[in-house]
């Protein structure tokens, strides 16, 4: 990663979301088996130095990775965003990277593309783009957002379209393939969408989506 190293990430998986579209816990429902979740940790944990999962309340997973609660509960993914740039400066961390709890199917080098691309520009942060659609949550954020971040919160600002107003992100582009409908960052909100993601793995071997 041009401009900082792996050891230099912390890396936050947003599930603080209550599920309402899904009519469930969409965070431990069941993929090809395994909860949800566990996809996400397992596509994230590799790509960052340490990872955390935001969410206020306890979640039943195998996994072993440290829960971040944030200080406004079902306010949005900014109040995880904030909470993870919180820890990161505590510990020494330059950058964080935050992942969708319901995005399992993400390239493994989402972060290092989106180091890439932030590193080659003057923009404040990076997001994910895969043909016309900005995947806002999938981004990497440095420590020098943090302050703005928490100013526009404070203002009353909760989606993450609405922080481009004072912080300005480059996009990463990735190509349409390795996921539903050909999206990498396919995410689930509906049972509609589980069920296309179980029909479009049971097509696919792990060795034909997961890059190395």
């Amino acid at each position: 990663m041009p401009g900082m190293r792996e050891k230099q990430i912390l890396g936050v998986i947003l599930a603080g979301g209550a599920g309402r579209r899904f009519g469930a816990d969409k965070r431990v429902a069941l993929l090809a088996g395994k909860p949800l979740l566990e996809w996400v940790i397992a596509r994230a944990q590799p790509q960052v130095a340490t990872l955390v999962v935001n969410a206020n309340a306890e979640i039943a997973i195998a996994s072993h990775v440290d829960r971040l609660p944030d200080d406004a509960p079902r306010e949005g993914p900014l109040a995880g965003i904030l909470a993870g740039l919180k820890r990161a400066e505590e510990d020494g961390y330059s950058h964080v990277a935050t992942f969708a709890c319901d995005t399992p199917f993400f390239p493994r080098d989402t972060v290092a593309h989106l180091a890439e691309m932030l590193h080659g520009s003057r923009a404040d942060y990076a997001v994910a783009r895969c043909g016309p659609t900005v995947h806002r949550i999938i981004a990497l954020w440095p420590l020098t957002c943090r302050r703005k971040l928490a100013t526009a919160f404070s203002g009353g600002a909760r989606s993450m379209r609405s922080i481009e107003a004072c912080l300005s992100p480059a996009s990463a582009d990735f190509p349409p393939e390795g996921g539903p409908d050909g999206d990498p960052f396919f995410n689930i909100n509906t049972a509609a969408d589980l069920q296309n993601a179980e029909e479009w793995l049971s097509k696919h071997s792990p060795e034909s989506w997961l890059p190395i």
